[in-house]
């Protein structure tokens, strides 16, 4: 089998002159709208004994769900909520959860998601943010809202407040621009920022993903309810009429757990980031592939999805099984394009949703011709509000949509693209995920889907080192591979600024509690002195033990082999600077740059310092260990006049 997308992408050539290209959804139905707790309820009169929800080994049915959802409206309303209100929701995965959230919309307010693994500031900045008129929590969860001053409730509550106003006639209708949720990411700084979804966006996205997802799937959520790809499960399972299967924490954590979720419960359907599905093919590779045999379709997202693990995912499947690539912001609603995959292919993000616009513009917002690179910008009816309480930042992100004419906004990303020549798009990485290394710009996506192509390698992140003079790149590779082995690879066909300095082989990505890669641990890692521990790198005499650990300072690296060439392992002409610095700590010996230059292996400049010190004049191996320690203090020092910031 080959390849495919599916049809709705339509390349426009709107100015035949230029042949600038935009991409162009299929266009959404007007039925089919109705506010996704309006579906809940409408399967729960028709359907009532359908099974919608199961978590902790139970399972409610959409009577239940419903039932459920209607008592917690009617708690929700009794503690002074009104239409249009923010009701925070902090709970870990459960039929509580679920109902809570559903729960929320019937009383006409909007759900503010938190998750139970922030710290106390986070949850408590988030509240505050969003102006929340009451907290909705789980078993577990109460006590850490103790004191807050919040109104509460108990979503595990068998029953509404006698004195509130009846759950079954709880049901405030709501309009397309009335406020559905408030979901809040990092932003630049890291401080919280909230992006408002109204009824229609919600709608309209949940539609196009039952287009392009038919049918009632027996979906797998591991997302907590605090990031966004927790609406695509959500809404989209219980808009259809499916069964949702909840994930607790620990079972997300632990692949084989997931796979046996997979198993027990026949999941058809699930959305994870590609890192978390290549560990649950790792797990399922342990416990057997059967046990995957109910999925008819996995969604990755969040992440570049690898293409190893496209060519993966079709030799671990006997039987066919679709892989769809998504991408989108939580600005678009969650989605915004995607790519089908029926056998191995290139990859790509496909091209638009229904009911959504793709463009790939300049900075002045114009279209550029196909194949050249731009910013990509979302248009059409799954643009959300904007964030809440922040004009200014709206307005700058949502600017008005020149090429509709009829006042809508669009979306800039801050991702880069490319129209590819079959109507597909590039995803070419964040326009801020660009660095400088040595005076060259450098886009870490490249280097990062460069290091895929090597030979063992499954995955790979590259982050540069905290001074900004090396990248260091950290892959999931075969068993066996060879690190220097892959640098020299890359050495052969990238710039040499763009080669990693260091290669790192990891047994799996750390992960945030999204389940995507956590690049700021990675950086830390990146930044970790190993000369620090001591370690020496050979067993040579006094002379080659001091300009390895010379070495090791300059490069950071923790091993250097006596006749490994020094550009080889990352060293560039301003390193050769430093290194010059570092021999004369660990050696007492300074060489000239020249001779440096001329002597680029350890083995070499070891000779060479032997004939500049004279005969009789080595160094003892305490007093490199010393002068070692020595200069591990030095670094520490400064790093600490300096906030914490390494000296290099």
């Amino acid at each position: 089998m080959s390849a495919t997308t599916d049809p709705p992408t339509i390349v426009h050539h709107a100015n035949p002159a230029d042949a600038v290209a935009i991409g162009i959804g299929a266009p959404l139905p007007d039925t089919g709208r109705e506010p996704v707790h309006h579906a809940v309820a409408r399967f729960a009169a028709s359907c009532p004994n359908r099974p919608a929800v199961h978590a902790a080994g139970s399972t409610v049915t959409y009577a239940e769900l419903d039932r459920w959802a209607g008592r917690v409206a009617a708690e929700v309303a009794y503690r002074g909520v009104r239409p249009g209100d923010r009701v925070g929701l902090l709970a870990e995965p459960s039929t509580a959860a679920v109902a809570a959230a559903v729960g929320i919309l019937r009383a006409g307010a909007a759900y503010v998601p938190l998750d139970p693994g922030w710290p106390e500031q986070r949850v408590a900045d988030v509240l505050t943010d969003a102006r929340v008129s009451a907290v909705v929590t789980t078993a577990g969860t109460t006590s850490r809202l103790a004191g807050s001053g919040y109104p509460m409730v108990d979503a595990d509550t068998d029953a509404a407040h006698p004195d509130g106003p009846p759950a079954a006639l709880l049901d405030v209708q709501v309009d397309a621009a009335d406020p559905a949720y408030l979901i809040y990411t990092s932003g630049s700084t890291g401080e919280p920022k909230g992006v408002l979804v109204t009824h229609g966006t919600l709608a309209a996205s949940t539609l196009a993903r039952r287009q392009v997802y038919p049918g009632a799937p027996t979906f797998l959520l591991v997302s907590p309810l605090a990031f966004d790809s927790s609406v695509a499960g959500l809404w989209g399972t219980l808009s259809a009429g499916g069964t949702l299967v909840l994930a607790t924490r620990d079972e997300v954590r632990d692949p084989a757990r997931l796979v046996e979720v997979i198993h027990t419960n026949g999941v058809t359907l699930t959305l994870c980031v590609p890192s978390l599905y290549n560990v649950v093919l790792d797990a399922a590779d342990r416990v057997g592939p059967a046990r995957l045999a109910s999925l008819d379709t996995v969604v990755v997202a969040g992440e570049p999805l690898p293409q190893a693990l496209v060519e993966r995912h079709f030799a671990a499947h006997p039987r066919p099984v679709s892989l769809v690539n998504e991408y989108g912001p939580t600005e678009a609603t969650v989605w915004a394009s995607y790519r089908r995959f029926t056998g191995p292919g290139p990859v790509s993000i496909g091209g638009p949703i229904p009911g959504t616009r793709l463009y790939v513009l300049d900075d002045d917002l114009r279209p550029v011709p196909p194949g050249a690179e731009g910013e990509l910008v979302i248009g059409g009816e799954g643009v959300t509000a904007g964030y809440f309480g922040r004009p200014e930042a709206t307005a700058t992100a949502f600017p008005a949509d020149p090429f509709t004419g009829d006042g809508a906004r669009m979306y800039r990303t801050g991702d880069r693209a490319r129209w590819n020549p079959d109507g597909t798009l590039a995803f070419l990485g964040r326009r801020d995920h660009q660095v400088k290394i040595r005076g060259h710009r450098i886009e870490l996506g490249a280097v990062e889907e460069a290091t895929r192509t090597v030979a063992g390698v499954r995955d790979a992140v590259v982050v540069p080192d905290g001074a900004h003079t090396t990248l260091v790149g950290f892959v999931l590779a075969d068993p066996g591979t060879d690190a220097a082995a892959v640098r020299a690879d890359l050495a052969e066909r990238l710039p040499a600024a763009m080669v990693p300095a260091r290669i790192r082989i990891l047994e799996h990505f750390p992960l945030t509690f999204s389940g995507k890669v956590d690049r700021a641990q990675l950086q830390t890692a990146a930044d970790e002195d190993p000369v620090a521990g001591g370690t020496e790198a050979t067993d040579g005499g006094p002379s080659t033990v001091g300009v390895a650990a010379a070495w090791s300072e300059v490069l950071k690296v923790p091993e250097v082999p006596d006749n490994a060439n020094f550009f080889d392992l990352g060293g560039h002409s301003l390193a050769m600077f430093q290194l010059q610095d570092a021999l004369e700590r660990h050696t007492g010996v300074r060489p000239s740059v020249v001779a440096l230059f001329q002597h680029t292996t350890v083995a070499a400049q070891a000779r060479l310092l032997d004939r500049d010190r004279g005969p009789g004049r080595g160094v003892d191996r305490s007093q490199l260990t010393n002068r070692r320690a020595a200069a591990v203090r030095a670094r520490r020092e400064r790093a600490t006049r300096n906030g914490g910031r390494r000296d290099r």
